[in-house]
């Protein structure tokens, strides 16, 4: 079987396009998941993080430039990495997670088996 790769850049997620992303990720269909600046309601959100820590497939998610934008966010995105044991690459570059976003995620990171690429630049942390 292939298995797919699904990016979407600059959009807002529909109800439909987040189905589909769910179902793919559950029936372990999708290798890369790529969400690069896309507006996404956050019941939304949580349902593909719910999805994504069952899937088994997935070995890149890439959230980039605000798709993971609040604390509510930041804690499903955790939950949903302690979960997982598929990824190999977190891309969360240009998100403004702050301190305690990155407090929130560091524990779900350092234990995960797999992530072996990670980018976290530009995350508004305090100096």
């Amino acid at each position: 079987m292939l298995l797919g790769t699904v990016q979407i850049s600059g959009e807002t997620l529909s109800t439909t396009e987040v189905r589909d992303i769910c179902e793919s990720l559950r029936s372990d269909s999708i290798k890369l998941l790529s969400l690069r600046g896309c507006r996404v309601a956050d019941r939304h959100f949580t349902r593909m993080m719910l999805a994504l820590g069952e899937c088994h497939s997935i070995s890149q998610l890439n959230l980039n430039l605000g798709v993971v934008c609040n604390r509510e966010r930041v804690q499903c995105l955790a939950q949903a990495l302690s979960k997982n044991r598929s990824l190999t690459g977190l891309f969360l570059h240009g998100s403004p997670l702050g301190d305690e976003g990155l407090s929130i995620l560091i524990d779900s990171l350092a234990l995960h088996p797999g992530i072996s690429r990670l980018r976290l630049y530009c995350l508004h942390l305090c100096s």
